[in-house]
């Protein structure tokens, strides 16, 4: 799988590598949130810009997921 023009990436291949995309990206967004929270010193907007980022990020995730299953014979 490749990243697009978009930063996102194409599920209509392999869903177990997809999977292992989610379980890396999911871990280093959990890591940057523990970094957030511990930081007294990040500025209230720079922690609400990152956590937007992160729920764009799920959201787009989840419609690749969804293309994915649509996508699939069984799922009509």
């Amino acid at each position: 799988m490749v990243e697009n023009e978009n930063g996102l990436r194409s599920v209509h291949g392999d869903i177990h590598d997809y999977r292992q995309y989610l379980r890396d990206i999911t871990a280093i967004q959990a890591e940057t949130v523990r970094r957030l929270v511990e930081s007294d010193s990040t500025p209230p907007m720079e922690m609400a810009a990152v956590l937007e980022d992160i729920a764009n990020k799920f959201l787009d995730m989840s419609d690749e997921v969804r293309d994915f299953a649509l996508a699939r014979p069984e799922a009509c």
